[in-house]
């Protein structure tokens, strides 16, 4: 029998188990995204929660997130289908790929990696940025300024009073991302800005001061300012913030996306998981 639970310390407890596959469920506990949750699991003779089902209804079309421990998983999965929105985006792993068939027809979105920072790593990155070998990276965005300058741009914190230029933006540079104006109030929405125009841009999909969790994501330079390593710069001086704040930084990338893996490695992320993503329509 399916049960939705709101219990914020059983969910967290299950999802420390693995903080990279649950990444985006530990962001979705914070009270910022909270209300935009669903939480989805079986009715349990024990204290814990076993495997859960977060469906997050934030954006135009609900995006599902399956990803199962134990072996009572597919049960879940098969269970909760039948109540699953008509339409709704999925990020769930290759063995279950056979359930979801069996309910919806599928538009696949590819195979994904997730990734983890690895703060020594980070750290070298930065050394190296600093003593000159390889580009110059940014420094720390402070809350005031003064921003830092690299070929002509400046890296400023993104506010909502950004929003026009950053959907503009997203039209241009990344059309099908999954981005809402809201998450501008987060602050941890940092522009490149070069004439005025932002061209740049990283942020985050969830984060979390409680649970000292940040997943990165819409990230993306404007075609006509490709391959000067903005993307590079702009995520690095997010990721030195969020990392300076002691929170486990994670990200979601295409596994074929070959710019964005040498960034990511580059910066000192390592893949961890591996997990398919596609548009799903019930039958």
């Amino acid at each position: 029998m399916l049960v939705f639970t709101t219990n914020k310390k059983r969910l967290v407890r299950h999802f420390r188990k693995d903080p990279v596959l649950f990444g985006y469920h530990i962001g979705d506990l914070d009270d910022f995204f909270f209300p935009d949750c669903l939480w989805t699991t079986l009715v349990g003779e024990h204290a814990d929660i076993g495997d859960v089902i977060l469906t997050y209804v934030g954006g135009d079309t609900p995006t599902v997130h399956a990803f199962g421990l134990g072996n009572a998983f597919e049960t879940l999965l098969r269970e909760y289908l039948p109540i699953a929105p008509k339409q709704f985006y999925c990020h769930f792993q290759k063995q279950h790929h056979g359930v979801f068939r069996d309910f919806a027809d599928e538009s696949p979105l590819g195979t994904h990696l997730k990734m983890k920072l690895d703060p020594a790593a980070f750290t070298r990155y930065q050394a190296a940025a600093i003593s000159g070998v390889g580009r110059p990276g940014p420094t720390q965005l402070s809350r005031s300024g003064p921003r830092h300058h690299h070929d002509g741009c400046s890296i400023v914190r993104l506010d909502p009073s950004h929003e026009a230029a950053l959907l503009n933006l997203y039209a241009i540079a990344y059309p099908d991302n999954y981005f809402t104006p809201r998450m501008l109030q987060t602050g941890k929405y940092f522009g490149c800005v070069h004439n005025g125009s932002i061209i740049a841009v990283a942020g985050v999909h969830v984060v979390s001061d409680e649970h000292k969790i940040a997943v990165l994501g819409n990230i993306t330079t404007h075609p006509d300012h490709r391959g000067r390593g903005l993307a590079t710069d702009i995520t690095s001086a997010l990721v030195a913030e969020l990392a300076s704040e002691e929170k486990l930084v994670c990200l979601n990338v295409k596994a074929d996306n070959a710019p964005a893996l040498a960034c990511y490695r580059k910066l000192g992320f390592v893949p961890v998981h591996e997990y398919e993503e596609s548009l799903f329509e019930l039958r």
